[in-house]
């Protein structure tokens, strides 16, 4: 650990400390990633101002390998978060029974042309009586 890294920490500490800063005062989630992407794009920034200055190109450089280290590595938690919420709802969700789809209703079938309708009940009634 160079000078820098003893006096700050190393860059993942340094780049986390950053991040959580970001966070409380933007008032989103920011992550080690979005940090790398910010302190690679004021270095290009810088570079117009002062196209001679090698520091902004190398830092600019290692700004871009951090980011593709922490977005690895921010890709696998996720995968791996992913897997441990899987199997804590394998372990702890309850099982659900297999469905069992009811029997369908059966219904009568329907009048051919050759078979009539059933003509619907009347009720008996007595003949009329003859007037006298």
């Amino acid at each position: 650990m160079g000078d820098r890294g003893r006096r700050y920490g190393s860059v993942e500490e340094c780049f986390d400390r950053c991040a959580k800063l970001a966070t409380i005062l933007l008032g989103k989630h920011i992550t080690l990633y979005d940090v790398s992407i910010i302190m690679m794009s004021m270095k290009m920034a810088r570079i117009p101002s002062s196209p001679t200055h090698e520091d902004n190109y190398v830092d600019g450089i290692n700004y871009l390998a951090f980011a593709s280290q922490f977005s690895t590595s921010e890709e696998q938690a996720k995968v791996a978060l992913e897997e441990d919420i899987a199997a804590m709802a394998r372990k702890f969700a309850p099982r659900r029974p297999e469905m069992v789809q009811p029997a369908p209703v059966q219904q009568p079938p329907a009048p051919t042309p050759q078979q009539p309708a059933p003509m619907p009940k009347q009720e008996a009634t007595e003949p009329p009586k003859p007037q006298d």
